[in-house]
C-alpha cells in the first residue's frame, strides 16, 4: 500500500467513524498494545481494524511492528480529522440533550498535582455542585505536569485544565482562579540561614520544567543541585536533610503533622506566587457541561 494515494477518500460511513475512533485511541495511546485496555480489544483485532481503515482510505496511517509505532504524515492529518469528527459528534449529542435540559457526555479535566491541599482551590467543592446540577455527565479527571496539561488541551485530549502554567499562549483562553505561594524550605531539624546556606554543603532542589525555580537557583549561587519531578519528590529530599527547595506553603502545612519543614531564614526575598488559571482551547468550543463547570468554578470568587 502506498503511503499517500492520489484518489479521493470515499464518503465516510458510520463504520468509518467507528474505525477512526479506534485509530484515534491507538494514536493517542502510542501503540496497539497500549490501547488494548482502553478499547477492550486484543492487539490482533485492533490491527485488523487499522488495516481495514487504511484500505478504506487508501493510505498507510502508521508504521507498527517490532521497531515501534509511528504515524505517517497522512496518519497525522487523519488523527486531527478524527479528533475534529469526534468533537463535532460530541457537540451534536450535547446540544440535543441540552434542548431537553439535560447535560450529558464525558467531560475531561486535567489538574496540577497537590491542588487539593490549597484552601484557595475550590475545585473539590465545585465538583459536588456540578454533580448535583449535571448528574448525567461522566467526569474524567487526570493529574499532570503544567506543561503536559497545556499540551493536552491544545491536542484536544482535555476539555479544561487547571494549571499554574504561565499565560500568553494565543491559542488558549485563561481565567484566573487562585494563587499559590512558594517559599524556600529546609528540614526543621537542621535550620539554615541564607548566608550559611551558600557556604555549606547543601544542595538546592529544582523541579523538572520549572523555569521559575531554575532562575532562582542561579540567583542563590548554590553550587550543588538536585533535580526532582513533582512536589512530593522535592519534599522527600528536604525531609531527608541536606537539601533546600521551593514548596507551596499549603503543601508544607499539610505535611506538618508528619514531617516538619521550615523556611530558610533571610530568604523572604525569594518567595514567589504562582497564578493558577482555568485553561481551555479557543478553537474548541466547550460543551455545555464544560461551560457549566467553568461558571461554577469562577462564580464563588466573584462573591468574595
Amino acid at each position: 500500500m502506498k503511503h499517500v494515494a492520489h484518489a479521493p477518500v470515499p464518503h465516510l460511513t458510520e463504520v468509518d467513524l467507528r474505525l477512526l475512533r479506534i485509530f484515534r485511541a491507538v494514536a493517542e495511546a502510542g501503540g496497539l498494545t497500549a490501547a488494548e485496555t482502553q478499547l477492550g480489544m486484543e492487539r490482533s483485532t485492533i490491527s485488523r481494524h487499522l488495516l481495514a481503515l487504511e484500505t478504506r482510505l487508501g493510505s498507510r496511517l502508521c508504521f507498527r511492528g517490532p521497531s515501534g509505532f509511528e504515524l505517517t504524515d497522512f496518519g497525522h492529518r487523519a488523527l486531527h480529522a478524527s479528533i475534529a469528527a469526534c468533537d463535532a459528534l460530541e457537540m451534536v449529542h450535547h446540544e440535543l440533550n441540552l434542548a431537553r435540559n439535560i447535560a450529558s457526555g464525558e467531560l475531561k479535566i486535567g489538574i496540577a498535582d497537590n491542588c487539593l491541599s490549597n484552601p484557595r482551590c475550590r475545585f473539590a467543592d465545585t465538583l459536588a455542585r456540578f454533580r448535583a446540577a449535571a448528574p448525567n455527565v461522566t467526569l474524567n479527571i487526570a493529574i499532570g505536569m503544567p506543561s503536559a496539561l497545556v499540551e493536552d488541551v491544545l491536542e484536544r485530549r482535555l476539555h479544561l485544565a487547571i494549571s499554574g502554567q504561565p499565560t500568553g499562549n494565543g491559542k488558549l483562553d485563561y481565567v484566573s482562579l487562585f494563587t499559590e505561594e512558594f517559599r524556600l524550605y529546609t528540614a526543621a531539624a537542621a535550620p539554615l540561614t541564607l548566608r550559611n546556606l551558600r557556604d555549606s554543603n547543601i544542595a538546592l532542589v529544582t523541579r523538572t520544567n520549572d523555569r521559575r525555580t531554575q532562575n532562582l537557583a542561579r540567583r542563590l549561587h548554590i553550587k550543588q543541585h538536585a533535580v526532582a519531578f513533582g512536589l512530593e519528590a522535592v519534599a522527600t529530599m528536604l525531609v531527608g536533610g541536606g537539601f533546600v527547595g521551593f514548596l507551596p506553603t499549603h503543601y508544607v502545612e499539610m505535611l506538618g503533622p508528619i514531617h516538619h519543614l521550615e523556611e530558610v531564614s533571610e530568604a523572604e526575598a525569594f518567595r514567589y506566587t504562582t497564578q493558577f488559571s482555568l485553561i481551555s482551547s479557543i478553537d474548541r468550543p466547550l460543551p455545555p457541561s464544560g461551560r457549566l463547570l467553568a461558571k461554577l468554578l469562577t462564580w464563588p470568587q466573584s462573591a468574595d
